[in-house]
């Protein structure tokens, strides 16, 4: 990935193949500052009646809480991450160009205590968490569309290298999807690639329609879709069954994501030599 290749043939990459790319811009935007931050609820449009994916006007909201805009906020997270690359085995879902993608079961096992004597350390944890859960508790029960805010059933980290990437997936089987950003990545992208266009290295990009193959044709007529950047502090949710991936990455990148609302979920733990493990869901609710 460098800043001279082709837009399209970066968003090929990442979107798959179309002979227009479109990046959609919202039909409504809300804007509030809560006092902890800058929130946006972001509805967008699908116009086209041959897209494809949706057919649905469809709900994004992004979170900026300047509380976890400093690394004395976030720095629990990002060495707990790093030991969890360390320490235990990953899984292959969507980093199949490579990457780390931990268990789905990265804040139940904090939470249930995995810390050992270490009081000091038990502390900072609970101080943390305490205030993340009801940090995404606030933002995840005023989601358009959510009755009552569903617990989180999956959560792992991501941590990409140079050149890793997310390949497109979803998460159909959540009733909401989210990442949580806790280092400042947008600011080493900016200095480094100023002047480059979107997408930049480790943009998120959601595919929010596409158009529909024509008979005898290898490519779509079009997809549109989103850019979301990176920031310190910023939590992004998003509707479960938006197609979504990551752009490579110029230096390693971490971050939390999560899934909402799941139903009896398991794995295969490669750190148990394969055993079928249950995730536990996490109350909003609860604290640690």
């Amino acid at each position: 990935f460098t800043k001279n290749m082709s837009d399209d043939i970066l968003l090929k990459q990442i979107l798959g193949p179309f002979k227009e790319y479109r990046k959609v811009q919202p039909k409504e935007e809300e804007t509030i500052d809560d006092g902890t931050g800058v929130i946006k609820v972001l509805f967008f449009p699908v116009d086209d009646i041959s897209a494809n994916e949706f057919g649905y006007e469809w709900k994004m909201k992004t979170v900026k809480d300047e509380f976890y805009g400093t690394t004395s906020k976030t720095g629990v997270l990002r060495s707990l991450s790093e030991e969890e690359v360390t320490t235990r085995k990953g899984i292959r879902v969507s980093n199949k160009d490579g990457g780390y993608h931990s268990t789905p079961d990265f804040l139940q096992r904090l939470i249930d205590d995995e810390i050992g004597d270490d009081l000091a350390k038990k502390q900072e944890m609970a101080m943390f968490f305490g205030r993340f859960l009801r940090f995404l508790r606030k933002h995840v029960e005023s989601f358009p569309s959510l009755k009552t805010p569903p617990p989180i059933t999956t959560s792992w980290i991501n941590r990409l290298s140079v050149n890793n990437s997310n390949g497109l997936h979803n998460h159909a089987d959540a009733k909401l999807s989210g990442v949580f950003y806790f280092e400042d990545y947008e600011a080493d992208v900016d200095a480094e690639w100023r002047g480059a266009k979107e997408p930049r290295p480790g943009d998120l990009l959601l595919r929010t329609a596409s158009s529909a193959k024509r008979k005898n044709e290898t490519v779509g007529e079009w997809c549109e879709y989103v850019v979301i950047r990176p920031q310190r502090g910023k939590l992004v949710l998003f509707e479960p069954n938006l197609l979504h991936g990551v752009v490579p990455s110029h230096r390693e990148r971490f971050s939390l994501a999560m899934n909402f609302g799941e139903k009896n979920v398991s794995f295969e733990d490669p750190n148990e030599g394969g055993k079928k493990v249950t995730v536990r869901p996490i109350s909003l609710d609860n604290k640690p």
